[in-house]
């Protein structure tokens, strides 16, 4: 039980980003101990874990009085030994639920929730795009659009309320592109006439061949985009991106490239790819990510966990230590709200957590407001954001 508390108390410090170097050892070294540990540490950082563990507590027959007596009280802050050494008696069947809720609840000074009323008025991004075809016509795309086929340049396009099919054909000698733009508040998936696979994420847009020529497969990318490539040993896969390229033969890996971020990051998954910028070339194995400046063309390469960046594409938002400047960055696209910092301190708190893609913005918000050292003020779709 001790064992449990202590966990509880460094994973709550590293949702806060203010963990030591020992204490991050500890941590790592825990949930390396077995799968258990790993899959209880996901399910602690996730955003429904504090509110599923008081409903278990409620539920848990020889517990019942306790709990509601665990959540009359955890804010008073004068009675924390109090509650501390009740909880080690008491929750001996819950021990990281009670430990986690102790620690979180207890390290709250206050809750300054944005009201759900209004936080819930905004909404997740859908399915949507537009497609523009050679000739300069528009399509809308998506959720609301009806299903349809189209032909094109010689090329059947089946599109869906959730992405669009080109159908695989001969080989073409004259090249001729079409575009897919998501917006903001939008996502969509893209298969490619060689079969390749491209999930789109919010403000992206790709242009790519509506049937590839006979030398290689090329496609331009402004935003972020999953590539699942179809293998073809005789035809090499090139995404351009930036002032960057990357070149594969089959393999799966994300792309997150917007122009305002000035850098960009490409995560391998699976297979290898070779990266190329101005001057420099670079060899990506699974699990390793190259981040590309775009004013220098320097090249850093460094491991990380694939999942913090592809889990988008799979319904979840993944922050491990990120900025909450960047956190909000890609909130801002998929809720398509506007983010206005008044304190630039903010900026750089590092949060972690782990949470749905697909909930309104109120759930994000209570599980960014656990930190206790940042406050959100929403005026419409404008969130404010100042530190504690």
């Amino acid at each position: 039980m001790k064992e449990a508390f202590e966990i509880a108390r460094i994973i709550q410090k590293s949702l806060k980003g203010k963990l030591s170097e020992s204490e991050e050892r500890q941590l790592s070294g825990w949930r390396k101990v077995s799968d258990e540990n790993e899959r209880a540490f996901q399910r602690m950082i996730s955003e429904d874990f504090y509110t599923i563990g008081m409903e278990k507590l409620e539920m848990y027959d020889s517990r019942v009085a306790y709990g509601r007596f665990l959540q009359k009280k955890y804010q008073q802050r004068r009675k924390r030994r109090f509650l501390i050494n009740m909880a080690r008696v008491a929750a001996v069947a819950l021990p990281f639920v009670i430990a986690l809720v102790l620690y979180v609840g207890l390290n709250r000074e206050e809750e300054q929730m944005v009201r759900p009323s209004l936080a819930s008025n905004i909404l997740p991004g859908t399915s949507k795009a537009v497609l523009t075809l050679a000739n300069g016509q528009m399509i809308p795309l998506g959720k609301e659009a009806t299903d349809s086929t189209i032909i094109t340049d010689g090329t059947q396009i089946s599109a869906s309320g959730s992405g669009v099919t080109y159908a695989s054909g001969v080989e073409s000698e004259s090249v001729v592109y079409n575009k897919l733009e998501i917006p903001r508040g939008g996502e969509f998936c893209l298969t490619l006439s060689d079969g390749t696979r491209v999930w789109l994420n919010s403000e992206t847009s790709i242009q790519y061949p509506v049937a590839f020529g006979a030398k290689e497969r090329r496609v331009f990318v402004q935003g972020e985009a999953y590539f699942e490539v179809a293998k073809d040993a005789k035809k090499p896969f090139t995404v351009q991106f930036m002032s960057s390229s990357v070149t594969v033969l089959g393999t799966s890996f994300n792309i997150r490239a917007y122009p305002e971020e000035k850098r960009s990051q490409t995560t391998l998954a699976e297979g290898s790819v070779r990266i190329y910028s101005p001057g420099s070339s670079m060899l990506l194995k699974p699990g390793e990510q190259a981040e590309v400046s775009a004013l220098s063309g320097e090249m850093v390469k460094q491991e990380v966990e694939v999942k913090n960046f592809t889990s988008w594409k799979d319904g979840r938002f993944v922050f491990e230590q990120q900025s909450l400047e960047d956190i909000m960055r890609t909130l801002e696209r998929w809720y398509d709200i506007r983010v206005i910092f008044k304190d630039e301190g903010a900026k750089r708190i590092s949060l972690s957590g782990n949470m749905k893609r697909y909930g309104d913005f109120s759930q994000v918000m209570k599980m960014l407001q656990m930190t206790g050292d940042v406050r959100f003020e929403l005026h419409g779709n404008d969130v404010y954001i100042t530190t504690e």
